[in-house]
C-alpha cells in the first residue's frame, strides 16, 4: 500500500478519535474549551453545548471513517 493512503487512514482514525471524544466524553472536550464539567442538573433548561458536541462529534467521527475506509477500499480494488 502506498504511503499516502496510511497517511489518509492514519487522518481518518485521528478524526474518528477526535469525533468519539466529542460526542460521548464531553467532560474533556468541555474542560478544553473552558466550560464547566457538564450540564446544570439542577435546572431543566437543556445544555445546547451538550447537542452541538453530539452532533458534530459523530458527523467528525463518521466523515474519518468514511474517509480511510473508502480511500482504502478505493485502492484495493
Amino acid at each position: 500500500m502506498p504511503a499516502y493512503v496510511i497517511v489518509i487512514d492514519l487522518f481518518g482514525i485521528v478524526l474518528a478519535v477526535i469525533g468519539f471524544n466529542m460526542a460521548f466524553r464531553q467532560a474533556a472536550v468541555r474542560r478544553l474549551l473552558g466550560r464547566p464539567a457538564g450540564p446544570p442538573s439542577s435546572n431543566d433548561e437543556d445544555d445546547a453545548l451538550t447537542y452541538i458536541l453530539r452532533i458534530a462529534g459523530v458527523m467528525i467521527m463518521i466523515f474519518g471513517i468514511v474517509l480511510g475506509g473508502m480511500m482504502t477500499l478505493f485502492h484495493l480494488t
